[in-house]
């Protein structure tokens, strides 16, 4: 990295040195001014292959990225990596200060110092970044403005007003910096210090005197966020994976249950207190970065949980809880490694903007409990953001791109910031998020859930479920058959109701039919195998519900009112495969409410209402009712915005398009396990095509002639490697931005060979994914095959702990579970799509590079051609990406697939796109049910049923407001039968 230092430091260096500094002055356009001399960085020494030595180019900035800023972890191997312990070098604060910003960059867990440094910038971006000669290193993102002693903290480090830096020594506080802020008692000589291992230490900002106060007072590991008011310092972690024990915990313990991860913690000066036992990040107020307010501002803090964000906020010294969809799953792992310190801060005089799971909000800073209105989604994004600020009119966001934790396809870590505007990340990804405020949860009667926020979406739909309890396999509705086969889901008006049934019989035979008396009129509903497609009276009248029992199988419900007497149910003659039948049906009793007795006759049995002990579906006579509540002007004023009788076990609602309202909450009138998950999204995303100028010199996906080739960010130096189609080995220079020639390395080409990570059969792309098949939509057909050059690269790690993907003509952003292992394909949201032949792509010096260069390409903003070398790269921002194209594609799990009766297709990606038509035809009579995944963890909801005529297609187009993860279909008979989708 380009170092500098001022006249005075540079007089103790040796001629040697300062002749160097001259030569290198001579040969760039860097200059010598009277506060420092830019030195070239040690990355740019003489390697294999590489030119003469020649200081880094200042005069590049592309899409906001200045390549002569990048950071990395270790500067003591001439550019080269191969030092243990720094495999990581997101930059963890970014401070204005002194007229400079400073920042520094964190290794993976160094609480004893590592190679990573404090920097600062001149206001001159073309300018090289000075590496203080201070720099301890370590793990390092807390940072905070001390009013009283004029002194910006920031990791190790203090700085004045004149930008002179002290530092505490990593041997007298060995810790993690995660967090600074205000002391309770001495605001005016001492800070807090929050450890990332747990512990609290303060210290004198004048002496620099340290003193630990607390070795782990609470659960939880990776510490995050601190801050004071209100006579309390509250702190946060974000994970559950501990490192040592609970031997010194002082309240609380070890995790109980799933949902005990992290914990908000406040303590009062004597005490500890667990606030909840969540993954939490964030912890500020107002006063934002000077660490808190000797006063009663409010606090705030960020985290989640599975169902949302969990806005926490404490005002006149009580909690409370505000709800915050999630735009993407990449943060959730229970570890917490992969939140790296998202912010709620001010940009702009006045303009505060939070940071989480993949959104940028509006935040207003009077955030409070009397007003809690004025958050909004800004626009959701792929960069790995650990901090961001305002400085000279700028918006500055920090990075963590390149960590090799894990990550075998880049050489050494690195990471860069990015300059732009407020405006800038409006052409960023959609604002559309999801979550809610219970997903299988116990519900209480007549009890609010939380607020959630509905300001500032486009389209807002809401899924309703119940009766689907997470990690719940035991038969609460019974049993389908007197003596067999669970119940997994049920309508509620049906649980209210006793039922009539036999016992199931030899399955070889038809399913008997049976009788009995009522004493009243009554309308009976009869759960119908649906395997065979069986036909029924016309008396018989289908409705919309459905019955879930057994391996995955499902009951129509049809009803028929009947008089007071005999009731004769026939026997289920249908063969749903040769040699079997489906199983007796199942009465459902509605006497109106009446007391009406039920005589069985002959082997049928009669079973009362069951009373479920976790509340499950409470028997009532009431209907089921949800009733959704909003807050139009985040006063806390609640009125009735809707109440919705659930008619089935499922249902999809909308919310009013002209709705304003900043919060919804929703309340059942019974007991009972439910599911209310939004799904917010953006209004149709429109066509890119005013950025195709942007794009145009990567190859068409027809192109025959294309300057291909894999890329590999090296370890050797800071340059990026190449191989070439044509099996050439090339650099493209950290210092010159050109191509050079480089040695060949068999051990690299091995790594960087690519396999196809995806198959293709006429209907869709098929993914393999943890023991399952998942599909996804196709692009142009040419990606159904190799390139000239051979398959294009799948997938890898691009911005850390997350990874890219590029499959048939559509980027994706996939999760990670854990470092190295694969990533979690269902929960993948699409990027964008298009129509180039891209052939590998990663992240160096904080720019995506997208390798596939069209042959008669000239060079451009983004393009570096060699016409000597022939070869080409592009580059940009990771977040240009969604100028790309929007997402589109075609297909589907079925198309002329022979299908299984009752057998489940695969699942079929939906998330994230706009106008979706389904096209279902067979060769028979057959009823498909449509199924989505709406959350990722209440598994499958039925929500459209088609009757399909043998050779007459049907066409649906979704509401341009649905919104699902994945959708799949299950037909009632064997047949020949295609399920067809259109994204446009």
């Amino acid at each position: 990295m380009a170092s500098s230092f001022n006249r005075q430091e540079c007089n103790l260096k040796s001629l040697e040195i300062i002749g160097r500094v001259v030569l290198l002055l001579s040969v760039t356009t860097a200059s010598l001014t009277t506060q420092k001399i830019a030195v070239a960085e040690q990355s740019d020494e003489p390697q294999a292959g590489s030119l003469p030595h020649t200081a880094p180019r200042t005069d590049i900035k592309i899409s906001g990225v200045y390549p002569h800023l990048t950071t990395y972890g270790v500067y003591s191997e001439n550019g080269a990596h191969y030092k243990s312990g720094h495999n990581e070098c997101g930059i963890g604060a970014i401070v204005p200060w002194a007229g400079k910003l400073w920042m520094v960059n964190y290794a993976p867990h160094m609480p004893n110092g590592s190679e990573h440094k404090l920097y600062s910038i001149d206001p001159d971006l073309s300018q090289p970044m000075t590496v203080h000669p201070e720099s301890v290193g370590g793990t390092p993102a807390g940072r905070m403005i001390h009013a009283e002693s004029h002194q910006l903290l920031i990791a190790h480090y203090l700085i004045d007003a004149k930008g002179t830096v002290r530092v505490i020594s990593p041997k007298e506080m060995p810790i993690r910096v995660t967090a600074i802020a205000r002391h309770l008692t001495d605001p005016a000589n001492m800070v807090y210090y929050v450890d990332m291992e747990g512990s609290i230490w303060e210290a004198n900002v004048h002496t620099l005197a340290v003193k630990r106060l607390f070795k782990k007072p609470v659960p939880g590991w990776h510490g995050k966020g601190g801050y004071t008011s209100q006579g309390r310092l509250v702190v946060s972690n974000n994970g559950e994976l501990h490192v040592g024990n609970y031997n010194d915990v002082l309240v609380g313990g070890k995790a109980e249950t799933k949902e005990e991860r992290g914990v908000l913690a406040e303590y009062n000066g004597n005490d500890w207190k667990i606030v909840e036992r969540r993954q939490f990040t964030e912890v500020t107020g107002p006063s934002g970065i000077a660490g808190g307010s000797d006063g009663d501002d409010p606090i705030w803090s960020i985290g989640w949980d599975r169902r949302s964000l969990r806005l926490k906020l404490l005002d006149g010294g009580t909690w409370q809880t505000f709800l915050l969809p999630k735009a993407a799953f990449c943060n959730d792992a229970s570890h917490g490694w992969y939140t790296e310190w998202p912010r709620i801060r001010e940009i702009t005089n006045g303009r505060w903007m939070m940071d989480m799971h993949g959104m940028f909000f509006d935040f207003p800073r009077a955030f409070s409990a009397a007003n809690t209105a004025g958050i909004r989604p800004i626009a959701s994004h792929l960069r790995y953001v650990p901090d961001f600020c305002e400085w000279n009119g700028q918006l500055v966001l920090a990075s963590d791109e390149t960590s090799i934790q894990g990550n075998p396809l880049a050489g050494q870590p690195q990471s860069n910031l990015w300059f732009g505007s407020y405006e800038d990340l409006k052409s960023w990804g959609p604002a559309s998020a999801y979550g809610g405020p219970w997903v299988g949860d116990n519900v209480k009667r007549g009890v609010p859930s939380d607020p959630f926020l509905i300001a500032g979406f486009d389209r807002r739909i809401l899924h309703l479920a119940v009766g689907r309890g997470i990690d719940d396999k035991l038969p609460k509705y019974g049993f389908r058959a007197s003596d067999q086969q669970p119940i997994h889901s049920l309508p509620a008006e049906l649980a209210s109701l006793p039922r009539v049934t036999v016992n199931r019989g030899d399955w070889h035979k038809p399913a008997p039919g049976y009788s009995f008396t009522i004493d009243a009129p009554a309308t009976i509903y009869l759960a119908v195998d649906e395997r065979g497609n069986p036909m029924l009276s016309e008396e018989w009248k289908v409705t919309s519900m459905t019955l879930a029992w057994g391996e995955n199988h499902r009951d129509i419900i049809f009803q028929q009112s009947f008089e007071a007497g005999l009731v004769e149910i026939p026997s289920n003659a249908t063969e749903h495969t040769k040699g079997s039948f489906g199983m007796p049906h199942t009465a459902f009793v509605d006497s109106g409410g009446g007391s009406g007795e039920i005589k069985p006759n002959g082997g049928a049995s009669v079973t009362q209402p069951v009373q479920y002990a976790d509340a499950d579906v409470a028997a009532n006579e009431e209907p089921l009712e949800f009733r959704l509540e909003i807050d139009h002007q985040g006063n806390g004023e609640w009125t009735l915005l809707k109440t919705i009788v659930m008619d089935g076990d499922y249902l999809v609602h909308e919310l009013p398009t002209g709705l304003e309202a900043e919060w919804i909450r929703i309340a059942a009138n019974q007991d009972c396990v439910a599911t209310a998950y939004f799904h917010l999204t953006d209004a149709e995303r429109p066509d890119r095509s005013s950025d195709a100028a942007m794009f145009s010199c990567l190859a068409d996906v027809d192109s025959e002639e294309v300057l291909s080739a894999v890329v590999y960010p090296a370890k050797k130096n800071r340059n990026l490697q190449l191989i070439t189609s044509d099996e050439r080995s090339l650099q493209f220079t950290k210092s010159g931005f050109e191509f050079i020639a480089d040695e060949e390395d068999a051990e690299l080409k091995k790594l960087l060979e690519v396999e196809a990570e995806f198959t293709v059969d006429d209907a869709s792309v098929i993914l393999a994914a943890g023991g399952k098949r998942l599909r996804l939509p196709k692009g142009d057909v040419a990606f159904d095959t190799p390139f000239a050059a051979g398959w294009p690269r799948g997938s890898r790690e691009v911005e850390s702990e997350r990874h890219l993907a590029n499959f048939h003509g559509t980027f994706y952003e996939v999760p990670l579970i854990t470092n190295g292992s694969p990533p979690a394909w269902h929960q993948m949201r699409p990027v964008a799509s298009h129509a180039k032949q891209i052939m590998d792509f990663c992240s160096w010096n904080g720019l995506l590079v997208l390798s596939g260069i069209r042959s008669d390409a000239t060079p451009g903003d983004h393009v570096f051609i060699d016409s000597q070398q022939q070869a080409g790269l592009w580059f940009g921002g990771v977040d240009d990406l969604w100028k790309l194209g929007k997402p589109v594609g075609r297909g589907g799990p079925w198309l002329d697939s022979t299908v299984q009766a009752d057998e489940p297709s695969d699942a079929y990606l939906m998330t994230g796109y706009d106008r979706k038509t389904l096209t279902l035809k067979a060769d028979r009579d057959v009823r498909i049910i449509v199924e989505v995944d709406v959350d990722h963890q209440t598994g499958w909801h039925a929500c459209e049923m088609f009757s399909v005529k043998a050779g007459e297609p049907i066409s649906y187009e979704f509401p341009n407001t649905f919104s699902a993860h994945w959708i799949r279909f299950i037909a009632s008979a064997d047949c020949t039968a295609t399920a067809w989708l259109k994204y446009e």
